[in-house]
């Protein structure tokens, strides 16, 4: 502000005139101050590099690669926290090879900037921040990919403006999941104050599976992007309890209920798991169950045959990190799949048990083609597979 004032002096501004200088020099340095204009190779990671765009008065940060059908990916985490885009950058090279991909800090988060409403420190803000972008960036219908807190924003971007969401690709336990009815295997007892950023990285640590899910290039962009003034003071309001009006529970089961009953997702819908996942292990199983993953599922495909859920073994809420290659190709392979073959696979008709016998029911007519077979396709078991 000062170096802007400075200048207004030293090009003859009216002394009447300082004043109002003044006040645009303070709005200007409000403005800036809540996201940079240019990029900072300190939050970059993975060579990879910022730009920025403006999204509704809001500076939004995304990584841009690739060429073909736009991908629109969504990290994490809680707002202000220790997520942002550089969780996909083991991803974005290699999808870029076959997609447009935007990997964007969310709201509030990484380099983007904060609300210009503190009412907007919720889920539906995150939505508006998102389908926001996309619209800036004019990018039509798009490949939906969000993880965990992300998964939650893509589902419901999906529901509310189903004209975006070309595919939608769910991964990891999230909020948009049935919450499980035990305590599962995240223990934060050894995490410093959630409230603060060492206690947010040393969550994202505990849920990570593998040793080198997050190198040491990663936390140092995580910290220096959650040490920045405007990161600060978006924590600093969420602990005060800025977005808490916004009732979440009852916003998230109106849009379960208008997805199990209404079938508002109709676009192909891919689950991804991993099988080491602590916030779908219930602490009393010897292995991960995935009820929760797995009662998603079964809201979605309850009016959607085009759903499908992939379970990653030895790879925790990070799985796409841990294992980059194996994930890309799934997802690939599953857009790839419904690109070649839009149209949804028949619903089952058995009719329901007689009462008064145990024979098992029978189906009018035999199924054109095996369940589970692509037609064109070799399939697993023929000969010489």
């Amino acid at each position: 502000m000062h170096a802007c004032l400075l200048r207004a002096v030293e090009q003859g501004i009216p002394r009447f005139w300082v004043a109002a200088v003044a006040l645009l020099c303070l709005a200007a340095a409000g403005q800036f101050a809540n996201a940079q204009d240019t990029p900072d190779s300190r939050s970059d990671v993975g060579g990879l590099h910022s730009k920025f765009v403006d999204v509704n008065g809001v500076k939004a940060r995304y990584y841009e690669a690739g060429s073909g059908e736009p991908m629109v990916m969504i990290h994490g985490g809680f707002t202000a926290g220790s997520s942002t885009a550089n969780a996909f950058s083991r991803n974005i090279n290699g999808l870029a090879q076959y997609f447009h991909v935007f990997a964007v800090d969310r709201q509030a988060s990484g380099m983007s900037g904060n609300p210009l409403n503190d009412n907007d420190y919720n889920y539906q803000g995150d939505v508006n921040f998102i389908y926001g972008f996309i619209k800036a960036l004019d990018l039509g219908s798009v490949h939906l990919i969000g993880h965990s807190a992300g998964g939650a924003i893509a589902m419901y971007l999906a529901v509310e403006h189903p004209e975006v969401a070309k595919t939608l690709a769910i991964v990891a336990f999230g909020p948009e999941n049935p919450s499980p009815d035990e305590k599962t295997r995240l223990d934060l007892s050894r995490c410093p104050d959630q409230s603060q950023y060492e206690g947010l990285q040393c969550r994202v640590a505990m849920l990570a599976w593998l040793p080198n899910t997050f190198d040491d290039e990663y936390w140092a962009a995580d910290r220096f992007m959650a040490t920045q003034p405007k990161s600060r003071e978006a924590r600093n309001k969420i602990n005060a309890g800025a977005g808490r009006s916004f009732d979440f529970p009852a916003f998230k089961q109106k849009m379960l209920d208008k997805i199990r009953d209404e079938g508002a997702l109709q676009m192909p819908v891919l689950l991804v798991a991993g099988k080491n996942d602590v916030l779908d292990w219930g602490i009393k199983d010897d292995t991960a169950k995935l009820r929760g993953e797995m009662a998603l599922f079964d809201i979605i495909a309850a009016k959607n045959t085009k759903v499908q859920m992939i379970v990653i073994s030895n790879g925790g809420h990070f799985m796409y990190r841990e294992h980059p290659d194996e994930f890309n190709a799934y997802l690939t392979t599953f857009i790839d799949t419904w690109e070649k073959y839009p149209n949804a696979p028949a619903r089952g008709g058995f009719p329901k048990p007689p009462q008064t016998s145990v024979a098992p029911p029978r189906r009018d007519r035999p199924p054109e083609t095996q369940p589970g077979v692509i037609p064109g396709r070799p399939q697993i078991g023929q000969p010489g597979l």
